[in-house]
């Protein structure tokens, strides 16, 4: 009898013990399934098209870095040119610049007054050069100053002005009326205004095109006498021109490059074309610009390039001028 028990006690035991093992073990198995599924995942509602959460956003492992295209290419350019687009003059804002035109000076005049221009016979008139017969230099440093406000979105008012004044000596070698081989003096003076309306069809974040109508007003005097010369003394002649024209053209600019500190390289250029009051005349120009951004929609800009400027007037066959001016150019200049 008390062999039997124990071995029943023992049996027991090994039976409590299996039980256990297998409970554990169940339990195990459901603690491991329920860390795979979150909360989220048992409120989303069951459905073949439900989109399942994650905490973890996954991506896709490449081993390359994929090709930058073209059409990729360009669309990272249109975003850059329109972050910092071309510094044009804005709304109510104002442009100040300064030229510097490095200009080869060329021009002839003719009068017929028994003194500018005399050839020793009374049935010839020749034309006087500025350079070869008045001594004026032929290189000069002429400066130009302009202006423009924008009243409207698309609209703006500008004013130019152009002061030159040379000097000129030397020996001719045509005969005048103090003879040929004779010292002269000589005098340059001009001025050149011209007010007109810009008006903008074409402005975008990389181009602008501009259409322009102005007036254009020159007077100039061209004199000459012999060394010792002030004023009208000596026997000294003048020739005046006074030039009151319309002048009508077009100016585009287009952006080239956008740098990392939000600078921009442009391409500008313009070509007017003037006429009226018995005269022709054209003004040509292109180059490239440079503008730095300033804050608050100010900017400023550095300019280079080549233009191109003339004008003829023939009253008659006995009074004509003929004057151009061409060469390089730096210019300076504002936007507030």
């Amino acid at each position: 009898m008390m062999i039997r028990k124990p071995r029943i006690v023992l049996v027991c035991l090994s039976l409590f013990t299996l039980i256990f093992a297998a409970d554990a073990m169940a339990w195990n198995f459901m603690q491991a399934a329920a860390a795979n599924d979150s909360r989220e995942n048992f409120l989303v509602p069951v459905s073949p098209n439900a989109k399942v959460i994650t905490k973890v956003k996954p991506q896709p492992i490449v081993k390359t870095k994929p090709f930058w295209g073209f059409q990729e290419r360009a669309q990272f350019l249109a975003q850059q040119q329109v972050a910092c687009p071309l510094p044009t003059l804005r709304f109510r804002g104002w442009e100040l610049d300064a030229q510097a035109m490095f200009a080869r000076t060329k021009g002839k005049v003719t009068l017929w007054n028994n003194q500018f221009g005399f050839s020793g016979s009374w049935n010839q008139q020749p034309e006087v050069d500025f350079n070869s017969a008045l001594g004026i230099p032929d290189h000069s440093v002429v400066g130009t100053f302009s202006a423009r406000y924008k009243f409207k979105p698309r609209w703006s008012v500008k004013y130019l002005i152009t002061p030159t004044v040379l000097n000129g000596s030397g020996n001719p070698g045509t005969w005048f009326q103090f003879g040929a081989g004779q010292s002269l003096q000589s005098k340059w003076e001009r001025l050149h205004q011209q007010i007109g309306l810009v008006y903008d069809p074409i402005l975008t974040p990389t181009s602008r095109v501009g259409i322009f109508a102005d007036y254009v007003r020159i007077r100039e005097r061209v004199r000459f006498g012999n060394a010792g010369w002030s004023g009208s003394a000596f026997g000294g002649s003048a020739f005046d021109n006074d030039l009151d024209m319309a002048m009508a053209g077009i100016e585009m600019e287009k952006l080239l490059k956008v740098t990392r500190s939000s600078s921009a390289l442009s391409c500008e250029c313009k070509a007017g074309v003037a006429f009226l009051d018995d005269a022709v005349g054209a003004d040509l120009s292109t180059g490239l610009k440079y503008s730095v951004d300033l804050n608050n929609g100010r900017s400023g800009y550095v300019k280079g390039g080549y233009r191109y400027l003339t004008y003829k007037k023939g009253y008659s066959e006995s009074k004509m001028i003929d004057v151009a001016m061409d060469g390089g150019y730096v210019e300076m200049g504002f936007l507030f």
